[in-house]
């Protein structure tokens, strides 16, 4: 995956290029950087790129891949950011994006990593579910969503929740699943793993 830039797509609002944006609401930094403002656009990625490269990391993604996932993140936010109709939800919005665009990512790749919670370290104490949502097609491409289907229950259950707009935390996934919270890392990995030899996704080619 090419790493995609916002500056030949949003270019910056001349009157709001020097100002200090670090103490703007996220309503009015969201509104400017959806007007081409660059300079809202650098404090939303000041204030939450270390989140989003968290959250890809942490569905098994290498730092380039992750840094990708960032950036494509960040280009759902410009095509569809006008849908977020509280920018208080930004940050979950933001997670949710990255853990699903992630997911997709590391379904198509042949090395994983583990990691811990990809929320817990960045957790606000208060997240509050994702009900602004971009639109795609389906909640799945439609080879995924058959090797989906060919995988035990319970690794169905947790790669959907994993990719569900509420962001669930570990502690959450385990009990909705009744799982012990250590093995969620671990089945992850095992159910991409999966996904990887099912015959729709073999023969995808790793960039």
């Amino acid at each position: 995956m090419s790493t995609i830039s916002l500056r030949t797509t949003a270019r910056p609002a001349e009157a709001h290029r020097h100002h200090n944006d670090s103490g703007h609401s996220l309503e009015v930094l969201l509104g400017r950087a959806l007007t081409s403002d660059w300079s809202a656009w650098k404090e939303l990625e000041r204030r939450f790129g270390p989140l989003l490269l968290h959250t890809a990391r942490g569905v098994g993604l290498s730092h380039s891949d992750a840094a990708d996932v960032a950036q494509l993140t960040w280009l759902r936010l410009w095509q569809h950011g006008r849908q977020v109709r509280d920018p208080e939800c930004l940050p979950a919005w933001l997670a949710a994006t990255a853990r699903r665009e992630g997911l997709r990512v590391a379904i198509s790749r042949k090395r994983y990593l583990l990691y811990a919670d990809p929320t817990a370290e960045h957790s606000d104490g208060h997240r509050a579910a994702v009900v602004d949502v971009y639109p795609v097609d389906g909640e799945y491409e439609p080879s995924t969503e058959r090797a989906l289907s060919r995988l035990p229950s319970r690794y169905q259950n947790l790669i959907r929740l994993l990719m569900s707009d509420s962001c669930p935390s570990y502690t959450e996934i385990a009990e909705t699943l009744n799982l012990p919270i250590g093995s969620i890392g671990p089945m992850r990995m095992r159910a991409l793993q999966m996904l990887r030899r099912t015959p729709e996704l073999a023969t995808i080619t790793p960039h």
